[in-house]
């Protein structure tokens, strides 16, 4: 009896750990993303578009392109519909050394519409901040657009995002909403997701900061204020949240409008999925390491620990899904027989999480059963494998040379 009982002795102080752990770290992290839960819905609710300006800027939209034959056609025609002067806009399609036919089908379609034009980028392969960076040199527009190369923007997105651009805020996005949903379990996942981060990262913050982050499509920011910046670093893997942040430190904000709807196409496969979120996560990693000593330009302590939060959030929610999964399997070892407090904990991450897919659900109008019924589920599946995610882009993030892995396409 003595080996089991120095077990269960074990057993309890890993579980006195994760209480305190929890108490310090998790509860406060969950409950914070409760209230942006809550804000960002109030955002929604209230939020109006803007006026529409009679004089509107000069537009050039950038889209880097590697092997898009099978979309690059329909993105370009939704660039073309879109309810913006055509004297004021410029679609720079970037072709980085693609092997298929995107250079022939985006010429097609530019031989039909004069306000594009494809660009082959010279000394290319190097990631798609140097293909922004590029393009950015060669854009006549007063305000830069950038679109990844399976969007297509409802026909007013442009409009809307222009609306709100002023001093104060130089760059806007908007929502960024998946085509593909319906195609598998997978893709429901992501789309509940991209749903909730958008309530909660996007909306939420808006609410509370009164500003929002770049996503890597859909969003439109002051030629002046990106050269002014230096461009995208070029050394990033997660360009756009490395910007964000940037623009943040000169005390400029992000406007975010839920109403300036891109559709664009996830990954439908695991394994591209996996290489994908593994290279946001070291993505993330790179910021933090190049920015974490200059936090205190951020104007704030709210909106400096949101920011640290949102570098930090791929290795949060690991850490907290380990925590739940050692205190679950401890409650096993013991048959239960532990205190009350472990079940509160593995409750309240269980219950908090379910509650944050559920209003992204019901705030993007989601009203398939499908997905209503497989939310329960995410935490146990999706969200475990977020665990590996972290570990793989903590690796990545070691690799000296960084190279644009471009997430593979089908027809939709």
């Amino acid at each position: 009896m003595e080996p089991l009982t120095g077990a269960v002795d074990i057993v309890v102080s890993v579980l006195r750990f994760i209480w305190l752990f929890s108490v310090a770290i998790i509860y406060p992290v969950f409950f914070y993303y409760i209230v942006l839960t809550i804000a960002g819905l109030r955002y929604n609710s209230k939020f109006k578009g803007p006026e529409i300006p009679e004089e509107l800027p000069s537009v050039t939209i950038l889209i880097p392109a590697r092997n898009e034959a099978v979309v690059i056609r329909d993105t370009l025609l939704a660039m073309a519909n879109l309810d913006y002067p055509k004297n004021k806009l410029e679609v720079l399609l970037l072709d980085d050394g693609s092997t298929d036919d995107t250079v022939r089908i985006a010429e097609e379609v530019a031989g039909e519409y004069p306000f594009i034009r494809v660009v082959r980028v010279e000394n290319g392969g190097r990631g798609k901040s140097y293909v922004l960076n590029y393009g950015l040199k060669l854009a006549r527009g007063e305000v830069i657009a950038v679109y990844d190369a399976d969007n297509r923007p409802e026909p007013g997105a442009l409009k809307a995002l222009v609306a709100m651009l002023s001093d104060e805020t130089p760059a806007v996005t908007g929502k960024v909403r998946t085509i593909n949903w319906k195609k598998n379990i997978l893709t429901r996942f992501i789309c509940m997701e991209y749903l909730y981060f958008q309530l909660a990262g996007q909306s939420g913050k808006s609410r509370l900061y009164k500003t929002a982050v770049l996503p890597g499509t859909n969003f439109v920011i002051r030629k002046d204020l990106l050269e002014e910046l230096g461009g995208w670093d070029e050394e990033a893997l997660a360009e756009d949240l490395e910007l964000s942040f940037r623009i943040i430190a000169t005390g400029k904000r992000i406007a975010y409008n839920p109403l300036a709807v891109t559709w664009e196409q996830e990954p439908e496969s695991w394994r591209v999925w996996f290489r994908q979120r593994t290279r946001w996560a070291a993505g993330n990693v790179y910021t933090v390491r190049e920015h974490i000593k200059r936090f205190r330009e951020i104007p704030g302590w709210g909106l400096r620990f949101d920011l640290l939060l949102t570098l930090m959030v791929y290795y949060l929610l690991a850490i907290a899904v380990i925590v739940a999964d050692v205190a679950f399997v401890a409650l096993l070892v013991t048959f239960g027989n532990v205190t009350w407090f472990t079940g509160l904990i593995l409750s309240f991450v269980y219950l908090s999480f379910l509650l944050e897919i559920f209003a992204g659900l019901h705030d993007g109008k989601i009203r398939s059963i499908g997905c209503w019924l497989l939310a329960p589920l995410m935490y146990y599946t999706y969200s475990q494998i977020w665990i590996l995610i972290s570990l793989a882009g903590l690796w990545e993030a070691q690799k000296a040379k960084k190279v644009w892995y471009k997430t593979p396409r089908t027809a939709v």
